[in-house]
């Protein structure tokens, strides 16, 4: 079955070169292109962003809202400021910031500060996680059949069955670094607070998970391949122990290290370079090295008794700088034509995966007995979405199998991506702000 390249959307460009007004006059930034150099691009995203969060705050937004606003629109699909090179050679900064924020989120898992909300982590989370994925397979796998004009129950098998699985699995996973980025900016405290840090930093391993199982099966239906049942969960279940393995040698040597040594600059260094190098080898070994630094943080918010020492200094010295420029590049990649050429689907998507995280996490926090206070408002701080699911849809785009309807994943997922970035710190303030953890005066 053929599908309209209209509906899978292809690459469009954009005439329009800006001029930015300066004290000396007009500069094509546009036209100048990477003779202006990363490093330039890089100090631009962090001057920006700074303003665009200052100006997001007057607005009573967070910052982070601005941040993403400014990425946007300094991207190469509408005012053209950051060159495509640049955007190409950008991964390596988002790296640097990915890895200290997911250390910081595995510092908010110290076993002293959710023993006692274990259970509510747990049940909600799972729930949560697993209440989107099969509501997201059941709605795509109702709407699609009518998208794609199939007529015969084997299309159905063949090619809307296996999208609404690969749909499916993008519905699990948080995004927690935005959430992470209010938190702090707002200084929130409380058991909502923990409870959520802990949800959103567990419920990638989940996605993981479902992505893998989800291709398994939609290669067998797409594809005829033998199918393996074992195989699909050896697979992801050998990434995640092997990223969490490469974590806790990370965050041992890192706690072991550090007692020794009392310079705040000295300690920045240690846990920079040992986080880069957990990373990196993480990443050589095809593992998630995302996990692998949120697992070191773990170890080291455990072991040592010392906390302002190894996370509060990066706080107080890298924290600004490291989520205003991952926000900045990640509103870079948002692709606002994407939104048109998909928008019923995408449309589709945010309201199944909204009632999904709602009603996961009211049956979880039901069922593991927590405040009703913390199961009403936390599913909203589980709206954030953005780097992992994109690194899924470019997962799929790469698989030969999926050709027919990669590009229309890819499509979906970049504008949902959208949405989500721009709408998620809202939401995760509401979260937090319906609470009551919010301190009186950060408002």
């Amino acid at each position: 079955m053929a599908i309209d390249n209209d509906v899978l959307g292809k690459e469009r460009s954009w005439t329009f070169h800006p001029l930015i007004w300066w004290k000396t006059g007009f500069i094509l930034i546009g036209d100048m292109g990477a003779n202006l150099g990363s490093v330039f691009y890089i100090g631009l995203a962090l001057f920006l962003g700074h303003f665009a969060g200052k100006l997001a705050n007057r607005l009573r937004f967070p910052r982070v809202s601005g941040y993403i606003i400014a990425g946007m629109l300094l991207s190469p699909s509408i005012l053209k400021i950051f060159p495509q090179v640049f955007m190409k050679n950008a991964d390596i900064a988002a790296d640097f910031a990915l890895s200290l924020i997911t250390y910081s989120i595995g510092g908010s898992l110290a076993v002293r500060r959710i023993k006692r909300l274990g259970k509510p982590i747990l049940y909600i989370t799972l729930f949560e996680a697993e209440t989107a994925f099969f509501l997201m397979i059941l709605g795509f796998g109702i709407v699609i059949p009518f998208f794609f004009g199939v007529e015969t129950w084997k299309e159905v098998i063949h090619v809307a069955l296996p999208f609404a699985l690969l749909v499916g699995a993008m519905a699990s996973p948080t995004d927690p670094t935005a959430t992470l980025a209010v938190i702090h900016e707002y200084r929130a405290r409380g058991s909502l607070t923990t409870t959520l840090l802990g949800v959103a930093a567990s419920d990638d391993a989940l996605g993981i998970i479902n992505y893998s199982v989800a291709v398994g099966i939609a290669a067998v239906l797409v594809g005829g391949k033998s199918f393996h049942f074992f195989k699909l969960f050896y697979g992801p279940a050998a990434d995640i122990l092997l990223s969490i393995g490469v974590g806790l040698a990370a965050g041992f040597l890192l706690s072991s290290l550090c007692k020794s040594i009392h310079r705040e600059g000295a300690v920045i260094s240690v846990i920079l370079g040992t986080l880069f190098m957990a990373y990196g080898v993480a990443s050589s070994l095809g593992a998630d090295p995302l996990l692998a630094t949120m697992a070191a943080g773990v170890v080291v918010a455990n072991l040592t008794t010392n906390t302002e020492k190894m996370f509060e200094i990066l706080e107080k010295y890298y924290e600004e700088v490291i989520f205003t420029l991952f926000f900045v590049l990640s509103g870079a990649k948002i692709q606002i034509g994407v939104l048109a050429r998909a928008v019923a689907l995408v449309g589709l998507f945010v309201v199944l995966r909204f009632a999904g995280k709602a009603l996961g996490t009211f049956i979880g926090g039901k069922l593991s007995r927590v405040e009703p206070r913390i199961y009403k408002n936390l599913w909203f701080g589980l709206i954030p979405q953005g780097g992992i699911v994109v690194g899924l849809a470019l997962a799929t785009v790469r698989r030969p199998e999926f050709q027919q309807f990669a590009p229309l994943i890819m499509n979906l997922i970049l504008g949902t991506t959208a949405l989500h970035e721009l709408l998620g710190p809202l939401f995760s303030k509401m979260a937090i702000e319906r609470a009551g953890e919010i301190p009186h005066g950060e408002k």
